[in-house]
């Protein structure tokens, strides 16, 4: 075999060796308890989930719920392919996906005819809380003080743009807005004010050592402009 095929054989495997052990070592940053939102069920609105992810590949998901006492449910085996992460849940039908190049945890599900997203924060709890008390503690709402609007950029009315904008966040232990990431962006034009609207929101101190996550959505509609609910620049 001449010199080149042997080096380009190498080459390839050292390749694929080289993808497995970077999804080997950020599989194991995954292992633990994570505070979520889940957001984008058109009935239920932001839900505030744990999800919990073994060194096996098992993955459980509990939820707090006024009317009823949580449980931890099985989904199915959490798995990474690509940079990718992957598992779902058999009892909604969401197929959940991650793009692990991302800083923070978090991606996109899709049921048959629903579509969404959810975002993470690790988790501050030390041990996987059993009981609804404990559960409710590890999840504690992330309640706003002041909710700043975003401004309608002139340009926007000028083009009779209109759109809408989905961001999640952390909220710091005194209530302050960081790490913004936009998750959803309908037109380009709405990015700034949406990320100004955030800097002047505060949520209520909460003092865990550990962040919040927590998620809004913002529409900037004409009709909405016109009877002074939105402010413009």
């Amino acid at each position: 075999m001449a010199p080149r095929h042997v080096a380009a054989i190498i080459a390839a495997v050292c390749l694929v060796a080289g993808s497995e052990l970077a999804n080997a070592a950020r599989g194991s940053d995954l292992v633990g308890t994570w505070s979520c939102v889940v957001w984008g069920h058109p009935d239920f609105g932001d839900e505030r989930v744990l999800l919990n992810f073994a060194p096996e590949g098992v993955a459980r998901l509990a939820r707090v719920e006024v009317d009823a006492v949580p449980s931890w449910t099985g989904l199915t085996p959490w798995v990474i392919e690509d940079r990718e992460m992957r598992f779902s849940d058999p009892r909604t039908g969401r197929q959940y996906r991650a793009d692990l190049r991302r800083e923070n945890l978090g991606g996109s599900w899709r049921t048959l005819t629903t579509t969404g997203g959810w975002w993470c924060a690790e988790s501050d709890i030390t041990a996987i809380p059993e009981t609804n008390e404990a559960r409710a503690a590890a999840l504690p709402p992330v309640l706003p003080i002041v909710t700043a609007t975003p401004r309608y950029p002139i340009q926007a009315i000028r083009e009779a743009k209109q759109g809408r904008v989905v961001t999640c966040f952390l909220v710091d232990a005194a209530g302050l807005v960081v790490e913004p990431e936009i998750i959803e962006l309908s037109d380009e034009i709405f990015r700034e004010p949406t990320l100004v609207a955030l800097s002047r929101s505060r949520y209520q101190p909460h003092g865990a050592t550990a962040l919040r996550p927590s998620c809004r959505s913002y529409t900037f509609t004409l009709d909405r402009l016109a009877q002074h609910e939105i402010e413009f620049d």
